[in-house]
């Protein structure tokens, strides 16, 4: 691997564990996708040699994806039916010298030449009801290269397939048609008119008769998948071509995340900052305050020897900091952040470990004053723990790497 790629490589990984550092800030806008495309998409194709091209086959449950690889291969590779669901993991069919690469699912060798070029990946089904294996297909999905996109005649129409399938905009795509009935030859053009709207009007649509399956192999002719290996040997030998483009499309998609994520996490630093400084300011009432209680001639040697003024003593100590706790919670609800109702009391611990030496004839602690007071008011601290700045530094450089990447130039 060229000293470019090296390095380019291992700014991407640091980006990407920058990305782990900030995950707990991202709001609702995960960054697992974020970091699995630059760990499991970027990265691998800056390898030498450079991984074969990774074709992900999707579909319906019982569309007969499964089939179709093994056919391609001519050979089992996936576990083919019609039950929901049959593939309940990803499954790479590649060849032996590609074999150790950090594939996202098992994988299964083959010595078929296209093995070298292309790796085939069977997924779960996109509208299985597992949640897993959805989000597993659209892992792989988000990994590909390009996509075969595989249904049948009763099962074109519907409408998880559909959203996948609306986007798929930036790698090459095929559509497949599977088990197609002698007398179901307008679901083809119905396919074709509804992909046109989806501005995929140039996309090839291949179809398989379901009389195609041979009996004793269970699978399809060779006549019958004839078309979909031109189309795979095609991209295989442009490869370059459409990897250029693929990885074009996904770092400017990935720049513009990024471009969002750093907005949003400079935002609730600054948020987390005012926050802050509110809290602080509540906490230093509350020094005072006590301090006030506590008295000129009030040492902690004479202080709160179980009189009953000194209890009355104890409970306006707890007031301060019940209202110290308060003043934080609404100063951290104000910029946003969660304030639940715990919050807007002071913490039993804090209360509980020095209310109780005072009420009774123990000696009280020396920090009866400031250790309440620290407890509780690290307990704002800690959720509202900024992100360090040397974190967001990274982001940005990271950022900016990504928007001027080219990757004719890699």
């Amino acid at each position: 691997m060229s000293r470019r790629r090296v390095r380019l490589s291992n700014h991407l990984g640091d980006l990407a564990d920058a990305l782990e550092q900030v995950e707990s800030h991202a709001g609702e806008a995960s960054v697992a996708p974020l970091i699995a495309k630059i760990r499991r998409f970027l990265i691998p194709r800056l390898t030498d040699p450079p991984p074969p091209l990774v074709v992900a086959f999707v579909g319906s449950t019982g569309a007969g994806k499964s089939t179709l690889i093994n056919s391609v291969a001519g050979s089992t590779v996936g576990k083919p039916g019609v039950l929901r669901p049959t593939t309940d993991q990803a499954v790479v069919w590649t060849s032996s010298s590609h074999a150790g690469r950090p594939w996202p699912g098992e994988v299964v060798v083959g010595d078929h030449p296209l093995a070298e070029s292309v790796a085939l990946i069977d997924t779960p089904d996109l509208d299985s009801d597992v949640v897993e294996h959805r989000v597993q297909a659209m892992e792989v999905l988000a990994v590909s290269d390009a996509v075969v996109f595989v249904t049948t005649a009763s099962r074109y129409g519907d409408a998880s397939p559909w959203e996948v399938l609306a986007t798929i905009v930036d790698k090459p795509l095929v559509v497949v048609i599977n088990r197609l009935p002698t007398r179901a030859s307008g679901a083809r053009n119905d396919l074709t008119a509804r992909l046109r709207v989806l501005g995929l009007g140039s996309i090839p649509v291949l179809t398989i008769s379901e009389r195609r399956v041979d009996p004793e192999s269970g699978l399809l002719r060779q006549q019958s998948v004839q078309r979909l290996m031109l189309v795979l040997r095609e991209w295989a030998g442009q490869t370059t071509i459409h990897r250029v483009a693929v990885l074009g499309a996904a770092t400017d998609q990935l720049a513009r995340e990024l471009t969002l994520l750093i907005e949003h996490l400079d935002d609730e630093s600054s948020r987390a900052a005012r926050a802050t400084k509110e809290v602080m300011a509540a906490y230093e009432t509350a020094a005072q305050a006590l301090a006030r209680l506590a008295g000129p001639g009030r040492n902690t040697k004479r202080l709160l020897k179980g009189r009953r003024d000194d209890e009355l003593a104890v409970g306006r100590w707890i007031n301060v900091l019940d209202a110290a706790a308060a003043a934080a919670a609404a100063a951290i609800e104000s910029e946003g952040f969660d304030a639940p109702p715990d919050l807007w009391r002071a913490s039993s611990a804090a209360l509980s470990d020095h209310a109780k030496p005072l009420r009774g004839r123990a000696k009280p602690k020396k920090d009866w004053i400031s250790g309440p007071i620290e407890a509780d008011r690290q307990r704002f601290l800690d959720r509202l723990h900024a992100i360090p700045e040397d974190v967001l530094e990274r982001l940005r450089n990271g950022a900016a790497l990504v928007d001027d990447l080219d990757w004719r130039n890699v």
